[in-house]
């Protein structure tokens, strides 16, 4: 089957992708401000925080999309879906990590991303406070900054305990869902492994820093540039699990080194195979 995004023109994937870098630079100058100067902070129904930064940005953001692009949908976190009928969607998550970013742990950072037909065109990872930048667009390869990133693959002599994962907590495994036996049956596997609870676990993973990734129960807002960014630099990109929870598909990914994605993935799977949602 042809894949839908090879009628698009190189020029118009450049078009994306120059907005996609605006839309980054616009969110780090606004974040990079309201650390200094402070922001509002409350609590969402499921506990989680939402902050007035998040709320900005993600305006702001809409914004610029809609100018340029008057046709195109946007999918956010914080606000309603706009032309949800559009064969191009701008996704957002403004703060990726808003508990890190309200305690002020650098690792949070802005995810953006644009698709045709459900499939990923171009893809920005920001991280403002650690100054890092990744992003991706489709047969365009994948830069930080201007350093075009290839993931070679791993030796198959490499024992599993030398794999450098990055991974979500134990907590995620079992939110929404319950992989509580996948993250037992993982890190018993691969024991060498760091957690992160925002996009710089994929940043980790499209530059090579880690080897392999992996993300639980997410919307398509935390996950929306992982798959662009990781596979035009040579990576792989496995959804392990998906479902739908209060109206939204939920997603549960691997990526990273192609041959670890396939092994990692057969772990999940034969762990994962009794999970039930816990709210389908």
């Amino acid at each position: 089957m042809t894949d839908p995004r090879s009628q698009l023109s190189r020029a118009d994937i450049g078009q994306f992708q120059e907005l996609a870098l605006a839309l980054a630079g616009e969110s780090r100058r606004m974040l990079r401000a309201v650390v200094t100067d402070g922001f509002e902070v409350k609590r969402k129904p499921d506990g989680s925080y939402v902050t007035s930064a998040d709320l900005a940005v993600e305006r702001s953001l809409r914004r610029m999309v809609q100018e340029r692009f008057p046709a195109h949908g946007v999918i956010g976190e914080e606000l309603p879906r706009h032309l949800p009928d559009s064969d191009f969607h701008w996704v957002f998550d403004p703060i990726d990590g808003t508990e890190e970013f309200v305690r002020r742990i650098p690792t949070f950072g802005t995810i953006i991303a644009m698709f045709y037909r459900d499939l990923p065109v171009v893809g920005v990872i920001d991280v403002p406070l650690l100054d890092d930048r990744v992003h991706a667009g489709f047969g365009l390869g994948t830069f930080r900054g201007d350093k075009r990133l290839r993931l070679d693959d791993i030796d198959a002599s490499t024992p599993n305990r030398a794999v450098r994962l990055s991974m979500s907590s134990r907590m995620n495994f079992m939110h929404r869902r319950d992989h509580s036996a996948a993250f037992e049956a993982v890190t018993r596997t691969y024991p060498n492994h760091c957690v992160y609870r925002s996009c710089y676990n994929h940043l980790l993973a499209a530059t090579g820093q880690a080897d392999i990734a992996i993300d639980m129960s997410n919307p398509i807002w935390d996950i929306a540039a992982a798959r662009i960014l990781t596979e035009e630099a040579g990576g792989a990109f496995s959804v392990v699990d998906e479902f739908r929870y209060e109206g939204e598909r939920i997603y549960s990914c691997v990526f990273g080194r192609p041959a670890l994605v396939a092994q990692l993935a057969a772990v999940f799977t034969a762990a994962a195979s009794g999970g039930v949602p816990a709210n389908a």
